[in-house]
């Protein structure tokens, strides 16, 4: 592995692996925070202070995707290349969601005056649903990266031994 795609595989796997903890923190104590407040507590704390999640988020995430882009095209004929690719696709994927779902549930929670009550609680439990599924994919995103970066090969079909 040459100096270059080295130094682009431990960006990766550190920038995926810091993406992975911070949404595995909003989805254990950030989120049932949010879901614990009554829907109009909820949009006046989201409306003052998500901005400060979204500072640090939406500068790694984007940070993320492109370092395992990056790794997976400086990757290019070597035999990590699969797990490059896995750990960029799956950066991607957040950044999917992210733009799709949670930054248009976002500006909804944010507006004043946008939602009721009902429809508050509804759009706070898709989030965090689709929230799980980047948390997903961040963490099989950093493993994906690890692989590479070790060069360790996803088993495939049986255990060494066995038939």
């Amino acid at each position: 592995m040459t100096h270059r795609v080295r130094a682009a595989s431990i960006a990766s796997a550190f920038l995926l692996g810091l993406l992975a903890g911070a949404m595995l923190l909003i989805a254990l104590a950030v989120a049932p925070f949010w879901q614990s407040l009554p829907p109009a507590e909820f949009r006046a704390w989201f409306g003052a202070h998500a901005f400060r999640i979204g500072r640090l988020m939406i500068p790694l995430g984007a940070g993320a995707a492109f370092a395992a882009l990056v790794a997976a095209l400086a990757a290019r004929g070597l035999p990590t290349r699969g797990s490059h690719l896995s750990a960029a696709a799956c950066a991607l994927g957040v950044a999917l969601i992210t733009l799709a779902v949670a930054e248009p549930a976002n500006e909804r929670f944010a507006a004043p005056d946008g939602l009721g009550d009902a429809e508050t609680r509804a759009l706070l439990a898709r989030w965090v649903a689709w929230h799980w599924v980047r948390v997903g994919l961040g963490l099989g995103g950093f493993g994906a990266a690890l692989r590479a970066l070790t060069g360790i090969r996803p088993r495939s079909g049986s255990a060494p031994g066995r038939s």
